[in-house]
């Protein structure tokens, strides 16, 4: 995703968060955001058909810090690798499934071929900028037709690592080549 366009949804992400805020503080009946459970106070994730049933919780449970990078161009470069626990590291290159909601951010004729795996809807266009491990980079194996507002489940192979793009901004830890996804009831 280019610097514009990061700019412009994480503009809308949080005026969403501001007026979700709004709506707990006025009703009670909307539920409140919860800190989340430390991934490394957690047990490990099952694996069910050899794969591990990850989720938000653990991806999401640990503090993620943006940095800029230094300005003398022979400084090293900061990578984030560092804020991501060992626990989150061992999953890299293990078959997973997740299950979230799709924003589609890259089309061919029609088809979505990579999109983005939030945790909720509000995390997409109405609510708090995501954090960096608040979501997925997903590329299925070919293209598949957006599936909106659905539940998804995606199964595939998970990779955990700071990734940037030619302008050096920080574009994702998390990526998932998806060898299948499916819409799922909930």
């Amino acid at each position: 995703m280019n610097p514009v366009s990061r700019f412009f949804l994480a503009a809308a992400m949080g005026l969403g968060a501001l007026l979700s805020q709004q709506a707990a503080a006025q009703d009670p009946s909307v539920p409140a955001v919860e800190e989340p459970v430390s991934v490394s106070d957690m047990p490990p994730p099952e694996a069910v058909k050899g794969y591990l049933q990850l989720g938000f919780d653990r991806l999401a449970g640990y503090d993620f810090v943006l940095k800029d990078q230094p300005t003398d161009r022979k400084a090293p470069r900061w990578t984030g690798e560092e804020q991501i626990p060992d626990v989150v590291k061992s999953w890299d290159g293990k078959k997973a499934e997740i299950k979230g909601f799709m924003l589609p951010t890259r089309l061919e004729k029609g088809l979505v071929t990579e999109f983005i795996l939030m945790r909720d809807l509000a995390s997409c266009c109405f609510g708090a900028s995501p954090s960096m491990n608040h979501f997925i980079v997903v590329k299925p194996a070919k293209g598949i037709a957006s599936m909106g507002e659905k539940v998804i489940k995606i199964s595939g192979t998970f990779k955990v690592g700071t990734t940037f793009d030619s302008f050096g901004f920080m574009v994702g830890i998390y990526q998932f080549t998806a060898e299948k996804v499916v819409e799922v009831s909930e």
